[in-house]
């Protein structure tokens, strides 16, 4: 269950700039993308970010009495901050 919540961590921390403008600006939206591979694998990128630093996160601080009873969503919102910092990075080196 804990893999399985890093990878939505991950999921959810992908960084992809203006979304929500381009959703609404856009009604109905355009056909998809002949080539998606540059969106799949951010994608992927944030799953295996959040994966890996949700991980690493959580045998870090495994017996720290600070994060007693909160290893998991400790270790989750690290997944989430990793998989934003590592998909904005890849982004960034896209121009």
């Amino acid at each position: 269950m804990e893999t399985a919540f890093f990878l939505i961590m991950g999921w959810c921390g992908t960084g992809y700039p203006g979304w929500l403008r381009d959703l609404l600006k856009k009604w109905p939206p355009p056909p998809p993308d002949p080539e998606p591979w540059r969106h799949i694998s951010i994608i992927v990128l944030g799953l295996v970010a959040g994966l890996v630093g949700g991980h690493f996160f959580s045998n870090a601080i495994a017996e720290n009495q600070f994060f007693a009873g909160q290893r998991t969503i400790a270790a989750g919102l690290f997944a989430f901050g990793a998989s934003n910092v590592a998909t904005v990075i890849a982004l960034s080196l896209k121009r």
